[in-house]
């Protein structure tokens, strides 16, 4: 009986451990699915920034860039340079064949002698010796008008006493006439000699030596056409025709770049156009990790409809031979915000009601409206609803509800 009892004894001690062994596993069991259903989040820690550093990419252009050609058709009689030569300005570059265009500069430059001449002597008036022998003339004619006038008063005293006819008395009038006309002709004719230089006359040679100058000037344009000379100090990119090869108005014959400086052209959305103003520093970075400061020199006033962005420009001063046209570069630029915190952008959810963060407050994150400002890059700036020290769930919004436990990875 005793061993009876010693035996149920001994099972239900190890049915009652059995058991207990069991609520242990379950219990372990539930504390395991309690802890994998509570989401684990990356979170960000509000801090305030005084400034931050933005990057943008562009693409360099040199500072100018032009083709040339000459401003008439002819045939290149010289070309003096060759890619990669480095000219200056004004600097003869090719010519065209101007034998044609010489010779008719030179007749021009001799009608305007011939004119400055013509105009030289109406200036200066009658000569000596042509005042004298209007003056003979003028005698000549006063000596003839008195002869005249004394025949015609000896013929009326004939007339009337009937030795000569009504005809003959009409004929020494008409004489006397003629002669009295003929000294006024002299008269005039001497006393215009008299005053020097007609008006008139310096008149029409001050237009002669006037049109002479201006088919001069057309003439040495028409030459200076024919010559190709450097707008700027440049280097000479390329050569596309050659010499004895005919060409004209408008047809390229080189292209010259300034390498004095370069242009790094921005194309910038509105959320960051606010960031650039003129003389604005930039540091541009080329690809093999040079890097040299620039100054915003350009600003576009409205937005290009075909990028949907404003042009901006950024010129670099200097030599330096790692820059080359069409090489994409980085723009590092200095912002400040307005007075509001940075956060990433990925940590600002848009409802229906207005912009929101998840705050993480004991392991619980809640649902915050905030107000936003401006775009920085990757970065909302905050300007109500949080403060510095709060921390706010980075990413993955969706993820989370308000109210819910969630677990901190690394911030």
């Amino acid at each position: 009986m005793k061993k009876w009892i010693g035996l149920s004894l001994a099972a239900l001690l190890i049915a009652g451990c059995e058991k207990l062994e069991k609520s242990v596993e379950n219990l372990k069991r539930l504390q395991e699915e309690s802890v994998i259903k509570v989401k684990t989040v990356k979170a960000y820690t509000v801090e305030q920034h005084d400034g931050m550093t933005q990057e943008i990419a562009g693409v360099v252009a040199p500072l100018k860039e032009l083709p040339l050609s000459f401003g008439r058709s002819g045939r290149i009689a010289n070309i003096f340079v060759k890619k990669g030569s480095v000219v200056k300005q004004g600097e003869t570059l090719a010519t065209l064949d101007t034998s044609v265009w010489q010779q008719e500069v030179n007749a021009a430059q001799g009608q305007v002698a011939s004119a400055a001449i013509r105009r030289a002597k109406a200036l200066q008036g009658p000569e000596q010796h042509e005042v004298e022998a209007q003056k003979i003339q003028l005698e000549k004619a006063r000596q003839t008008a008195a002869q005249a006038a004394e025949e015609h008063a000896r013929g009326k005293l004939l007339y009337a006493n009937g030795a000569i006819s009504k005809e003959e008395l009409d004929s020494l009038a008409l004489r006397e006439r003629q002669a009295k006309l003929d000294l006024e002709e002299k008269q005039i004719r001497y006393d215009n000699l008299l005053k020097g230089a007609d008006k008139l006359d310096v008149e029409e040679a001050n237009a002669e030596v006037q049109q002479a100058r201006v088919q001069l000037e057309r003439a040495r344009q028409e030459a200076a056409d024919a010559v190709l000379k450097a707008p700027f100090s440049g280097v000479v990119a390329s050569i596309s025709q050659a010499e004895s090869e005919q060409t004209g108005p408008g047809s390229e014959v080189m292209r010259l770049v300034d390498t004095s400086g370069w242009l790094v052209k921005l194309q910038v959305t509105g959320e960051q156009i606010s960031n650039f103003a003129v003389g604005k520093t930039v540091t541009v970075k080329a690809p093999d990790g040079t890097e040299t400061e620039g100054t915003v020199s350009f600003v576009a006033p409205v937005i290009d409809a075909g990028t949907g962005t404003y042009p901006v420009e950024v010129t670099i001063n200097g030599r330096e031979h790692v820059w080359k046209g069409g090489m994409t570069v980085t723009c590092r630029y200095q912002v400040k915000p307005s007075g509001g915190v940075l956060v990433p952008a990925s940590s600002v959810g848009i409802s229906e009601e207005s912009h929101y963060v998840m705050v993480i407050e004991e392991n619980t994150v809640r649902k915050t409206p905030v107000k936003v400002g401006n775009v920085y890059g990757p970065h909302y700036e905050v300007l109500e609803g949080l403060k510095p020290g709060d921390m706010i769930v980075s990413s993955g919004l969706s993820y989370v509800a308000d109210g819910e436990v969630v677990k901190v990875a690394d911030e």
